[in-house]
């Protein structure tokens, strides 16, 4: 979206702020990726690091706080993972402040090679709509994980809210390629199908959100597009019937 003006931009990303899936939250079980920092914690910091983890996957995330947070007190540098969920715990409460803390904490802890948590700052900056600084740090996350959908979806938002139209329909579609339960990425493609005025790729779009969507997180965005795209038909068929072609 061109930058028009800056109540119209905030305006638009309203609707656009992630709902960042809880599928991203790691468990010390998660052994295709444990690191050897996290050999080191001990048995209590696990044993709560897990507990937080099942809370928040769960959905309560204000009850996974303290159980994250005594993890990190027991092993303060053993690993990245209970900063990265319980920033993502602050997140999903709307504590931003705290999630850009325990995000870059993480990144710290990982050197950098953490993506998932370069992901959820970069969010953050979306947000504040930081968007230059937010692309670039997405862009570095993909270099880490070039195969993510969700750094794509991540990208494709900053992209449209950057006016990079075309590029954001082009990421939002990978994001679905590579990960075909980046579900979320179906709404911004519906928001890029309102802005190139195409109501029937808006419909189609929300369809299949609706269709594949178990938590809805976004449900109350996709039926507002929804209905402007069948209002949209609606006024175009009206106007093609008030004002039909002249037969010869």
């Amino acid at each position: 979206m061109k930058l028009v003006s800056f109540f119209l931009l905030l305006a638009a990303n309203v609707f656009l702020y992630p709902s960042f899936s809880l599928a991203q939250s790691y468990s010390s079980r998660d052994s295709a990726t444990v690191s050897v920092d996290e050999l080191a914690m001990p048995g209590k910091a696990v044993k709560a690091f897990d507990k937080g983890t099942a809370l928040l996957v769960k959905g309560d995330a204000q009850d996974s706080l303290p159980y994250f947070q005594t993890a990190i007190d027991l092993a303060p540098n053993a690993s990245y993972r209970p900063y990265h969920n319980l920033a993502l715990a602050h997140y999903r409460l709307g504590h931003l402040d705290l999630a850009e803390v325990n995000f870059q904490k993480s990144i710290d802890l990982s050197k950098g090679n953490f993506a998932p948590s370069m992901f959820g700052l970069s969010m953050i900056l979306y947000r504040r709509a930081e968007f230059v600084q937010a692309e670039a740090l997405v862009q570095r996350a993909l270099l880490v994980a070039p195969g993510s959908g969700l750094g794509k979806y991540c990208l494709g938002l900053i992209q449209y809210s950057l006016g990079h139209i075309a590029e954001a329909e082009r990421t939002a579609l990978s994001a679905i390629q590579l990960d075909a339960s980046e579900i979320d990425a179906y709404v911004l493609l519906a928001h890029v199908h309102e802005r190139l005025h195409n109501p029937s790729a808006v419909i189609a779009d929300v369809q299949k959100y609706l269709k594949l969507s178990s938590n809805h997180d976004l449900q109350s965005d996709a039926l507002a597009l929804l209905q402007r795209a069948q209002q949209n038909i609606a006024l175009l068929s009206a106007s093609l019937s008030a004002h039909p072609k002249v037969q010869n």
